[in-house]
């Protein structure tokens, strides 16, 4: 009776860690499967934020173009991985899925900055041709050169405030960008993460910016 006992122990006890074993086999295959995603986001991040933080020769056409395609791949990869999710793999796609989102926000987040960014400089040269104005009309045609010229001024600080608020939402993003990619480290390979590095890189780049613009704002 004792040694049947014990052969049902050992069987249970075999049939038990094999399930184990399938269950983290196919957890592994899972993983494996949806890493690709990831990893294609954090490229696309990384190349994307040296623009921001490094010296680079690059229009600002051409960083829209690459912005805009970026979003739309990432898109592509959020579709993928939802199309796969299960109740089961929840505790891994859920934080895949907010690492991709992030990435898009930030991406998005960088996006709005360049395009306020270009027009930021679109009106203080605005507003610079209309003080050369100013200077070489006649005495008939100061009075309509000054009005031209304080509208001008008057675009230029609400410009401002806008690439400010761009700048900030850029920080917002990289700070949640920054939590998804803690909460996704411990399920996907590091290779496979953005380098945190870039995140501090974006922030110190944009805290700089948004003080210098809080400084200008403060000025009589």
């Amino acid at each position: 009776m004792k040694k049947k006992l014990i052969i049902v122990i050992v069987t249970v006890i075999v049939i038990a860690a094999g399930y184990v074993g399938f269950i983290k086999y196919k957890q592994h295959n899972f993983v494996e499967s949806i890493t690709p995603h990831v990893k294609d986001a954090s490229l696309r991040l990384a190349n994307v934020v040296r623009f921001d933080t490094e010296e680079t020769k690059i229009t600002y056409r051409e960083l829209f173009e690459k912005l805009e395609s970026d979003i739309a791949e990432i898109d592509k990869r959020i579709l993928d991985v939802q199309a796969i999710a299960t109740p089961s793999n929840k505790g891994i796609t859920d934080p895949v899925l907010a690492y991709l989102k992030s990435s898009q926000e930030l991406l998005r987040s960088l996006l709005l900055k360049y395009r306020k960014q270009l027009t930021l400089s679109s009106a203080i040269d605005l507003a610079d041709r209309s003080i050369d104005d100013m200077r070489n009309v006649g005495l008939s045609g100061l009075e309509y050169a000054t009005t031209v010229s304080g509208r001008a001024y008057i675009d230029l600080g609400e410009v401002e405030k806008e690439y400010s608020e761009a700048i900030s939402d850029v920080l917002n993003a990289t700070n949640n960008m920054k939590k998804a990619h803690a909460n996704l480290a411990s399920s996907i390979p590091s290779d496979a993460l953005a380098d945190p590095t870039i995140f501090e890189a974006i922030a110190k780049k944009n805290e700089t910016e948004k003080s210098g613009f809080s400084s200008n704002e403060k000025e009589p």
